[in-house]
């Protein structure tokens, strides 16, 4: 266990990285179609700060995960594209909270309000944004409290946030997917 002071560097560390965290926009993901391997090396650049240990935070067996439940488009001749870059930044980070088909309903709902490459980008400033309003969030909330900052009830507080938005979010989801189409009665037959 760490002491509070280098809890608190190293909380403060990982504080400014994700307030400077810049998600790749569209036009700034590689022009060129990349298979599998090379896009595991790109993608991993930029979602490597927020693995635990130093390994890749995308494989192989996630994205074709992802294509499987139809999250994802098929690559085109073993070849992924920017859409596909995007696509797969994007599911990295909605998984954290959100489950397969909640993450399909939340894309799909995206571009059917307007395209895939303004999705997208809201994405990504919605994402840059959370990341900065969490850190004012959470640090505001410790300030707050009389007793010093210990990470046991730092952390108690900050999974509480993630399940009120989640809990949210889920119900914005839910609002947002038509209904099924009722069920067709089989009329039964009076003697």
């Amino acid at each position: 266990m760490i002491n509070i002071e280098e809890f608190e560097k190293q909380l403060t560390d990982f504080e400014k990285q994700l307030q400077n965290y810049h998600m790749p926009r569209y036009r700034e993901l590689p022009d060129i179609e990349l298979y599998m391997d090379q896009v595991i090396v790109y993608v991993n650049k930029y979602l490597n700060i927020f693995s635990k240990k130093e390994e890749n935070v995308i494989t192989p067996s996630m994205i074709n995960n992802y294509v499987k439940h139809g999250i994802l488009p098929p690559p085109v001749g073993k070849k992924y594209g920017r859409t596909h870059l995007a696509y797969i930044c994007a599911v990295f980070f909605l998984k954290q909270v959100l489950k397969m088909d909640e993450i399909k309903a939340i894309i799909q709902n995206q571009i059917e309000k307007s395209n895939e490459f303004k999705a997208y980008t809201y994405f990504c400033i919605a994402l840059e944004q959370a990341f900065k309003n969490c850190c004012l969030l959470n640090k505001k909330e410790a300030v707050s409290h009389e007793s010093p900052l210990d990470k046991e009830n730092y952390a108690l507080k900050s999974s509480t946030i993630a399940i009120a938005n989640l809990i949210y979010a889920q119900k914005v989801i839910e609002l947002q997917t038509p209904p099924p189409p009722p069920k067709e009665k089989k009329e039964s037959k009076k003697d």
